[in-house]
């Protein structure tokens, strides 16, 4: 009887999961279906094409591994919902995970699963009504904000992301260094320049998708480097 509830479960969730998500594909859908077909915003082929390149060579990645390794600790339902809310990485997985913990659940059991559904429902519930105050009254705040403190904002992304280049670059050793800055150097260089020696559609789609270029480049450098540091080190007798 307990399988035969554990089952209908499951085809439940399939069959909602996979309604939410359609749903969540048309919706998406809308607005650029409506630009194109109904105000006549149609681009051209190497825009598309260049979009898709600068986002498939900066998350493209993501779009294989993440399924895969976050499943085990969402379970079908889990995967639904985390993927459809997003924030899985710095949100859903660790508020799964002070769950199990707080319960001392197993991993990947039925009953971590359910408590993991708990979990995502209270997250994502919070997160919307969290989301919605700071939207509602997002301008009100900018306003009272002094002018001064405001423009400090502008330093927030530069911030963050030089704190994780130096995170990154403190463990990555001074010849790997010499060699990613002579890659970065090249791939700047190559985004730079190409227009004036490649086919003028080739180029566009490099100089567009440069954010993709410069990521499928950093992946080939990163694989490279992984499958060097998994080679036995060689001693001479």
């Amino acid at each position: 009887m307990n399988n035969e509830r554990i089952d209908k479960f499951n085809k439940d969730v399939h069959f909602w999961g996979r309604i939410t998500i359609a749903i969540a594909l048309v919706m998406s859908l809308l607005l650029p279906s409506y630009l194109t077909f109904v105000l006549g915003y149609i681009p051209s082929a190497e825009n598309i094409v260049a979009g898709l390149v600068a986002v498939a060579g900066f998350v493209g990645i993501v779009w294989i591994v993440e399924p895969i390794s976050y499943f085990p600790v969402l379970g079908p339902a889990g995967s639904y919902m985390s993927f459809l809310s997003g924030n899985i990485g710095n949100m859903r997985l660790p508020v799964i995970s002070a769950v199990q913990s707080a319960l001392e659940l197993e991993a990947g059991s039925k009953k971590a699963e359910v408590a993991g559904i708990f979990a995502l429902v209270s997250s994502v519930i919070v997160n919307l009504i969290v989301l919605g105050v700071v939207v509602g009254a997002g301008q009100m705040i900018v306003n009272i904000i002094p002018s001064s403190l405001l423009g400090s904002f502008n330093y927030a992304l530069p911030g963050i992301l030089g704190a994780m280049l130096v995170m990154y670059a403190s463990s990555i050793k001074r010849n790997h260094v010499i060699m990613l800055i002579a890659l970065g150097g090249a791939v700047a260089a190559a985004i730079k320049f190409s227009p004036s020696f490649l086919p003028s559609k080739v180029a566009t789609l490099i100089v567009m998708g440069d954010v993709g270029v410069a990521a499928i480049f950093a992946i080939a450098f990163s694989l490279i480097l992984a499958g060097r540091a998994g080679k036995p080190v060689k001693t001479d007798k």
